[in-house]
């Protein structure tokens, strides 16, 4: 298939409606690939078989000096969307792993796109079972280094999952703090779960990066970009590269435009986002506890940016998809 559809999928998402620096980064990140990042990232799961682990990497503690428990809604949302994609269309298990505080907000999330959130022995047995349900997993990393280096090897080795994919996940930054999108360290009660990746790395599995801001887990690897074009990029850039990275304009959009160019490479239209899901988990975000993280507030907001945007990028996907499939 031409890649011009692909390549469209990533121009929809790389909008940088919030003015955060993000064009800039696209350019390095799309060397990293032999095809447009969203194929490329949805290539490493077009060959999922019932049963098999994908981990989620997400959560973005944005107020933890006021409480751990306080997270946003970018992030969850997307990965809730991815997960719903991967058990809708390839019976898989994805695995979300998340911080403690957030273990129960992030899966009232999944829950509302569609898996039942089960434990692993659960989702083992609804995979084997004739009759479908959908089922995902969503656990806990670690704070303590130690502890989340060990951590890091149980998952990966119990899961041993065929890809990660981090979205909206800060990362280690190269003086061992966690910076947010103003360059502030806001380390206080946050999860290693950087150790998943790497871990994952060192036994070659897949690794995706989405982030919106450079300070996540995958933009390690196009550093000097993000210092270039990200105000505070040399202090806030995470450490860590992931094997694709993909910068977007709210890392929600990664996940969706992954899912789109999965659709379209699998023939399963089905499994792409709507518009009429996108609304009804913003709204539901308040309720469940997660923030805009720019205003800070409890509303059905994501990034700033106003529902309609994010209903709006979703339908350009959906053409997409369409298009792509004939």
């Amino acid at each position: 298939m031409s890649n011009t559809m692909f390549e469209l999928i990533d121009r929809i998402v790389g909008l940088d409606i919030g003015g955060r620096g993000i064009t800039g980064l696209y350019a390095p990140a799309r060397a990293m690939t032999t095809e447009p990042i969203c194929a490329a990232a949805a290539r490493t799961l077009t060959e999922l078989a019932p049963g098999d682990r994908v981990f989620i990497v997400t959560g973005s503690l944005s107020r933890a000096g006021v409480s751990t428990s306080i997270a946003e809604n970018d992030g969850p949302i997307g990965a809730a969307v991815l997960a719903r994609a991967l058990t809708y269309g390839f019976n898989a298990i994805p695995v979300v792993l998340v911080d403690e505080t957030t273990v129960d907000k992030t899966a009232a999330m999944v829950e509302r796109a569609g898996p039942n959130v089960v434990t692993q022995a659960q989702a083992d047995i609804a995979v084997a079972t004739p009759r479908y349900t959908s089922v995902a997993v969503v656990e806990a990393g670690a704070i303590d280094d130690t502890e989340a280096r060990a951590l890091a090897k149980i998952l990966v080795e119990r899961h041993n999952p065929k890809v990660i994919i981090s979205t909206e996940r800060a990362g280690m930054s190269a003086d061992g703090t966690y910076r947010n999108m103003l360059a502030q360290d806001y380390s206080e009660g946050r999860a290693k779960l950087d150790y998943v990746i790497e871990e994952a790395q060192a036994r070659g599995i897949p690794t995706i990066g989405i982030g919106d801001g450079g300070n996540e887990i995958g933009f390690g690897a196009i550093r000097n970009a993000v210092a270039e074009h990200v105000p505070g990029g040399d202090v806030l850039c995470a450490n860590l590269a992931t094997d694709i990275v993909y910068p977007v304009g709210v890392s929600n959009w990664g996940c969706y435009a992954i899912i789109a160019a999965l659709a379209i490479l699998t023939n399963k239209p089905d499994i792409a986002h709507t518009a009429d899901l996108e609304r009804a988990l913003i709204e539901a975000s308040p309720g469940i506890g997660l923030i805009d993280g720019t205003s800070g507030r409890l509303e059905a907001t994501v990034d700033g940016l106003p529902m309609a945007i994010h209903e709006g990028i979703v339908n350009l996907l959906m053409q997409a998809v369409r298009k792509g499939l004939g």
